[in-house]
């Protein structure tokens, strides 16, 4: 399963060991439905810092500003803003050279949910700090939490048919760790594990 002198470790399965140095950024990438999100959200509750990303779309109910995200109109914003930046529906959503820093300076460990590409990014403008954490899951795994979020049927076969063109559901180059995630609790003290290692 591992092809890069990786080693399985009760679920956890480690690709390379990581460069030491106290400031660390956690990247969580994987395929729709496989709880990067959630985890992301259970070490924001432990107290870890989550990297707030910025976007021109309008927020939507229940969300607040420099919570779920910075909302921003596209004239307030310039490309040089951005370490990484995509659109999605004609709207932008990018991560911000000054919300890594400043998170950073304030904090030893902070987390982020990006794609293939944004992990990537961050590799290439971090080497030291990022770390690559993919959430893997299966297929058939993808689709069921889908379908238990709500997630329409036509929803489910367009993000299918996007993993299987962008490679989603295999880990990035890029990784440092996967994580399996069959059970979120025990997903979690992975996580917490690899951040024992890394500090």
């Amino acid at each position: 399963m591992v092809s890069r002198n990786g080693c399985h470790f009760r679920g956890l399965i480690i690709l390379e060991s990581h460069k030491a140095t106290r400031k660390k950024i956690l990247i969580f990438v994987g395929p729709s439905g496989s709880g990067k999100t959630t985890i992301g959200e259970k070490l924001s509750e432990l107290g870890y810092k989550k990297l707030v990303t910025t976007t021109t779309r309008k927020p939507r109910s229940g969300e607040s500003e420099g919570v779920d995200y910075y909302f921003r109109e596209t004239h307030e914003l310039n490309d040089d803003d951005f370490i990484e930046q995509t659109q999605y529906n004609q709207k932008t959503y990018g991560l911000t050279k000054k919300e890594v820093d400043d998170s950073l300076n304030k904090n030893d460990i902070v987390h982020v949910c990006l794609d293939r590409n944004g992990a990537k990014v961050m590799k290439k403008e971090y080497p030291d700090e990022a770390v690559v954490i993919f959430i893997n899951i299966s297929q058939e795994e993808m689709i069921n939490r889908m379908q238990k979020r709500g997630d329409s049927e036509i929803i489910i076969q367009e993000r299918i048919d996007h993993c299987n063109e962008t490679g989603e559901l295999d880990p990035p180059e890029e990784t440092d760790f996967i994580v399996q995630n069959h059970d979120m609790k025990k997903a979690v003290t992975d996580i917490l594990h690899i951040i024992d290692r890394i500090k």
